[in-house]
């Protein structure tokens, strides 16, 4: 008998992890069929087979596969919005978790500034920003302070670890800040070139990789003049502020802090400030692509931890009705052994009642009593006899 196509959401999900990368990019029905056969001893892989043949999850494994589905998180949760859906409870335990992971990596990369070098941060001052040294201790972050988070999961007693702030793995996101620390460190000295000769001169700055990208924001501000008012006033930041993040930047680089996507966005979305301020067009189209590119990389890796939220929630959901269940069968258990106990107590109690009461009994009764009675009374008078003999004698 012919078995009904499965759903196509099931099927994403049994199959996402499987068709990744170059394998979402598979067309060919025999490779498919290989892929899917391989691994089919997944549960629930496994149960979608069994309950609709192999069939027809490669069928519908192929048409998905040809409309792109897995390969791009975006078309997926077009195709299904609800396994992407994000609660209005799980959108404030985000916020929470950035917020305190802003504050966390802020003193990390002060810290870590401080430490090494003795510089610190631009603050405003008297009008003017200015390099503030500072005598906070040096602190270090780590993403394990991340994962310690939890997060309020109903139907379930456990403990969930979050999935929220985003990271990018550390070897990644160094690749990043190394390579937008690079590309302003060319823009700054290019246009250090055209406006402050006179200063690379006399410090021997006879190339970009001569001057260390935290070098320059203090020169900016102190030639403030040699940019546009209205361009600087354009700005989405305030001047120290926007020079600030690209000191921060280069401290993020060069000490490995580990910082969140969100803070990788900033650092590049100041970075192209910055190099569009200094009329570096090259370099600003450089790091618009690459911002553009860490974007779309971000934006998948945080719709896939929605799935996999979504996917434990709805796993932790049956988990706990199936717990219920299970609970029920225990109390009904439980009251069928008082029930069938007390029911048998009756019916022991019935059956005795009803021999005491039977004619049978009664009888016996009666002959037992008399037969009691004769035999004391020849106890009695033997006993006397002896006594009467003892006394003669």
């Amino acid at each position: 008998m012919a078995k009904n196509p499965p759903d196509e959401r099931l099927v994403y999900l049994a199959l996402k992890n499987i068709f990744k990368g170059i394998d979402a990019q598979m067309r060919k029905p025999k490779k498919t069929r290989e892929l899917v056969q391989r691994h089919q001893h997944c549960t629930d892989l496994r149960d979608l087979i069994h309950e609709h043949n192999i069939d027809n999850v490669c069928n519908m494994a192929k048409a998905l596969l040809e409309q792109q589905v897995f390969e791009s998180t975006l078309k997926a949760k077009i195709r299904f919005p609800e396994v992407f859906e994000v609660s209005p409870a799980q959108s404030a335990e985000r916020e929470a978790s950035e917020a305190e992971a802003a504050k966390t990596e802020a003193d990390a990369i002060r810290g870590a500034a401080e430490g090494r070098q003795g510089a610190s941060t631009l603050v405003e001052g008297e009008g003017k920003g200015i390099l503030q040294k500072g005598n906070e201790r040096q602190t270090s972050f780590h993403s394990s302070a991340s994962q310690s988070r939890k997060r309020s999961f109903p139907h379930t007693t456990i403990s969930v670890p979050s999935l929220y702030p985003v990271y990018l793995p550390l070897k990644t996101q160094h690749q990043v800040l190394v390579k937008v620390q690079g590309v302003l460190e060319r823009a700054c000295y290019s246009f250090g070139q055209k406006t402050m000769r006179d200063i690379l001169e006399k410090e021997g700055w006879d190339c970009p990789e001569a001057v260390e990208l935290n070098r320059w924001p203090r020169l900016f501000l102190l030639h403030q003049d040699q940019f546009a008012a209205d361009e600087i006033d354009e700005l989405g930041n305030a001047f120290p502020q926007l020079l600030d993040s690209i000191a921060q930047l280069r401290h993020t680089a060069v000490h490995r802090v580990r910082v969140t996507v969100h803070r990788i966005e900033q650092f590049m979305i100041d970075s192209e400030s910055l190099a569009k301020l200094l009329q570096e067009d090259t370099c600003a189209k450089t790091l618009s692509r690459l911002r553009r590119e860490t974007q779309l990389s971000v934006d998948e890796l945080k719709r896939n931890k929605d799935l996999l939220e979504s996917r434990l929630a709805e796993t932790v959901k049956k988990i706990a009705a199936q717990r219920a269940q299970l609970e029920q069968l225990e109390r009904t258990a439980m009251e069928d052994m008082l029930r069938e106990d007390k029911e048998y107590q009756t019916f022991a109690g019935a059956n005795l009642e009803q021999t005491i009461i039977s004619p049978e009994t009664v009888v016996q009764s009666v002959a037992t009593t008399e037969n009691e009675t004769f035999s004391e009374a020849d106890v009695d008078a033997d006993s006397f006899g002896d006594h009467g003999i003892g006394q003669i004698g």
